[in-house]
């Protein structure tokens, strides 16, 4: 979207991503171990004030993830409800401002002419993903010895007790 032709009042948009097109984006990125499995639709407001583009809405996709602990993949629905701010390049990287300011980290930058609103979604997407993908709150993951997992019931090892380092530690006796 150009930066000059967003009306002074603002300006509503509904964009929609196609599935495909989302998930060659995600596949470009180093270490992506998730996939959409819906369209990537976004609901947004669009102002401009005083060179700034603010841009609030809602972003909604469905991924398929990796669960972290027992690497079962599962299905997670994002919705995700934001509001950016967006800068001009040219207005950020002045010389004098070699420092970060703590206003600086809330603000985006754009090229000055156009602002794209579909990488907007993306990184949006991003901030709506969990920290660690859980498949359910109380995974009990794989089992470390074999590989089993654990959701399923539990595995056929032979619980022998395993040595630790720490095991030392069992005998000491504390004054007091």
């Amino acid at each position: 979207m150009r930066v000059n032709q967003i009306p002074e009042e603002g300006k509503e948009v509904v964009l929609k991503v196609d599935v495909k097109k989302a998930n060659k984006y995600f596949s470009l990125l180093k270490n992506s171990d998730f996939s959409a499995t819906s369209d990537v639709e976004g609901k947004v407001r669009v102002w401009s004030k005083d060179g700034m583009v603010i841009v609030e809405g809602e972003v909604s996709v469905e991924l398929d993830l990796t669960c972290s602990r027992c690497l079962a993949h599962f299905r997670y629905p994002v919705v995700h409800h934001f509001r950016s701010i967006y800068s001009p390049f040219h207005e950020m990287c002045k010389v004098e401002d070699l420092e970060l300011k703590p206003y600086d980290m809330d603000v985006s930058i754009y090229n000055g002419v156009e602002l794209d609103l579909e990488n907007v979604l993306y990184e949006q997407v991003f901030l709506g993903m969990p920290d660690r993908a859980l498949c359910c709150p109380d995974c009990k993951g794989l089992c470390p010895t074999c590989g089993a997992n654990l959701n399923e019931g539990p595995c056929r090892c032979e619980s022998e007790p395993r040595f630790s380092p720490f095991d030392v530690l069992k005998n000491l006796k504390l004054k007091g």
